[in-house]
């Protein structure tokens, strides 16, 4: 069977995308009959990853074979055609439960939860915490760095040394007075070193968001950093627990088992073929 990725960075004409790697390039490495789409080529499967129809409503239509959107991102909020593309689908494909739900207001096409997940053979040993608190980091887009801002507040409080991994620095120092950070960092990120990155801190903090888009959010950023051997922070409460490597510890063995058993992306390939199996089922 041959299966084909249009995704969105070839579609777009750009460097290949978080949301991309994720869904697409590690799926690959693991599925000899998925590649991504060349231009002209003919597939039994075409998963568009986050492409929609724009002008030729039709075009998608056109396309022989089985057709799944793979949709990670509430891309409705940004304006994208979204029902139109679901219906010139066969199937959906999105990573969490409260994008399912939603989707399930805009088709009837099935739809299939298939989680964000890693890949587990990249995965270093479980790090072992030594000495009381002192460093915290934050990874992800520039434009999500605003969630960072509730955070502030503890990390000069506690007197903490922070981080910022992302694609651009986005200038922490305009939501706080920089001398009461201990000392601010901006570190450009890169996937293949990612992981080795955010294991050098001793606590990850991730606060949650009350955007519109933040409810359909992936935990994918949560589960990386477990996999760099790090608890997951996302208040002041359970920032202050972290204090003492004892507890570091204790929490991260936790989390990295749990991300090494459930968030394996060889997983994902196994969903996504069932999925394609129960689609074909259905013609």
């Amino acid at each position: 069977m041959i299966v084909r990725a249009f995704t969105y960075s070839k579609y777009h004409g750009k460097p290949p995308v978080g949301s991309t790697r994720l869904r697409v390039h590690q799926l690959i490495k693991y599925w000899p009959e998925y590649k991504e789409y060349r231009y002209g080529e003919k597939s039994d499967v075409m998963i568009f990853q986050k492409v929609y129809v724009q002008n030729d409503w039709k075009w998608p239509a056109k396309i022989e074979g089985l057709k799944i959107l793979d949709i990670c991102d509430p891309d409705w909020l940004e304006g994208q055609p979204v029902r139109e593309t679901l219906d010139a689908m066969d199937g959906v494909t999105c990573p969490t439960k409260a994008m399912a739900e939603f989707l399930a207001q805009l088709t009837d096409k099935p739809i299939k939860i298939i989680p964000d997940r890693h890949d587990i053979e990249l995965v270093p040993p479980l790090k072992k915490h030594r000495g009381h608190l002192n460093s915290a980091v934050w990874f992800g887009y520039r434009q999500n760095a605003e969630l960072l801002k509730s955070a502030i507040p503890v990390i000069e409080r506690l007197g903490l040394e922070l981080t910022v991994i992302s694609n651009d620095d986005p200038f922490v120092h305009q939501w706080a007075d920089p001398k009461n950070i201990k000392n601010y960092h901006f570190l450009k990120f890169d996937e293949e070193t990612i992981l080795t990155d955010l294991a050098k801190y001793d606590v990850c903090i991730l606060p949650q968001g009350n955007r519109p888009q933040d409810r359909f959010k992936s935990n994918n950023k949560t589960t990386l950093a477990w996999l760099a051997g790090l608890p997951v922070v996302q208040d002041a409460e359970q920032l202050e627990a972290m204090i003492t490597p004892t507890a570091r510890d204790r929490v991260a063995s936790v989390c990295y088992n749990k991300a090494i058993k459930e968030y394996d992306v060889k997983q994902s390939v196994i969903d996504m073929k069932d999925f394609i199996d129960e689609l074909q089922r259905r013609d």
